[in-house]
């Protein structure tokens, strides 16, 4: 079953509470072979590592926010107040991200977002939530045109046990297969710079230097560590 809901305002509308019904996830696994092996989750845009970045933005949103990671010594200068938690089913990807967060998660359901996404914005994080809690579905997520980004989507807890069966299946282990089999819902936002930005990631250097090779007032750093 699919729905689609547009928002075509000029601005989303801002919550002031923390969420309290969904956690915040984010993915912070990989190999990160296109970067040379270098953790993409510590490179610094204006001096700030993405990780911190984006658990920063999440705690501004959420009550509860998850880090899943298999190697969480790596993290334990960002972790202060968050939940460290590791794949349950290890070598799948993001599916098995998606299922330690829900496995682990007090809450509803889980927006989850990837570690390397420097552009991420509150107001849509909180629109999701927003179309989320309205409608009936297991997940939201959002889409432009034919471009949909399942790592900035909300999850519900109950599908965890159909992950779960789908990575024990070993048929397929993208996200993108869970969808045919759940009741999945899209958030549909105009095709313009603003919104196709806010889905960037960041898998190789050349992605990292295009990504910021147009904004003057942000610099990027590759490489750079703690």
């Amino acid at each position: 079953m699919t729905n689609r809901h547009s928002t075509g305002r000029p601005g989303w509308a801002v919550l002031q509470n923390k969420e309290n019904a969904l956690a915040g996830a984010i993915l912070a696994g990989g190999k990160n072979t296109r970067m040379g092996g270098q953790n993409k989750c510590f490179f610094r845009v204006n001096g700030i590592p993405l990780i911190k970045r984006t658990i920063d933005l999440f705690a501004e949103i959420f009550e509860e926010i998850i880090l899943i990671t298999d190697s969480p010594g790596s993290f334990k200068n960002f972790v202060t107040g968050i939940i460290m938690e590791s794949d349950i089913l290890r070598g799948v990807g993001p599916l098995g991200g998606i299922h330690a967060g829900l496995n682990r998660t007090t809450r509803e359901a889980v927006f989850f977002v990837a570690c390397d996404m420097p552009f991420l914005k509150s107001e849509l994080i909180r629109e999701e939530i927003k179309y989320f809690k309205k409608l009936d579905c297991e997940a939201l997520v959002p889409r432009i045109g034919k471009l949909i980004e399942p790592l900035h989507a909300v999850y519900k807890k109950s599908l965890k046990d159909s992950i779960r069966s789908l990575i024990k299946s070993k048929q397929e282990y993208s996200i993108r297969s869970l969808f045919r089999s759940i009741n999945i819902q899209y958030l549909e936002l105009e095709n313009k710079k603003q919104n196709r930005e806010i889905f960037v990631n960041l898998n190789t250097p050349k992605d990292f230097k295009d990504a910021f090779a147009n904004r003057s007032t942000q610099q990027a750093e590759p490489g750079g560590f703690f």
